[in-house]
């Protein structure tokens, strides 16, 4: 049996691509154990639609959060819950007057090694789209059109 641990928010391996998006890893998964993560974002930020080869639960915690997975768009808040199979097309932002938290989990793990690729891209500033796809593509994630605050106004 493998032990317990426990991950202190405080000590979560964290990602910043944006100033207003953070994404923390509780628990940074592999083949065999999924990420867990804890994304906070400002009304209007988030990712660019994508998709990539493995499946995506999230949990709102704080705020609203419109997504889009596949032809669908929803808004949700605290307590909601949003499946996202593989391979699906999707992307969400925070909507509304304050931040937003996902608690978010994805299986198989190891998005960590992804995330620290494409926050680098962010060192100078928002990349252009062509260097962030290609970045994401080395991971095995695709990068299928703009984020949904310039996609809906």
């Amino acid at each position: 049996m493998d032990p317990a641990w426990v991950t202190r928010a405080a000590d979560a391996l964290t990602f910043t691509t944006s100033p207003t998006d953070a994404l923390s890893f509780l628990c940074q998964g592999d083949a065999e154990m999924p990420d867990v993560m804890v994304e906070r974002i400002a009304p209007g930020d988030g990712p660019p639609l994508h998709s990539h080869p493995w499946a995506a639960w999230d949990v709102v915690t704080h705020g609203q959060v419109r997504f889009q997975v596949g032809d669908d768009t929803v808004d949700v808040g605290p307590g909601d819950f949003v499946y996202t199979p593989p391979n699906a097309a999707h992307a969400f932002m925070g909507i509304g007057d304050e931040p937003a938290q996902i608690v978010e989990f994805q299986w198989p793990g190891g998005f960590q090694h992804a995330y620290a690729d494409i926050s680098a891209a962010f060192a100078d500033g928002p990349p252009d789209f062509p260097a962030l796809a290609e970045t994401a593509a080395r991971h095995n994630i695709q990068l299928l059109g703009p984020p949904l605050a310039a996609a809906h106004g």
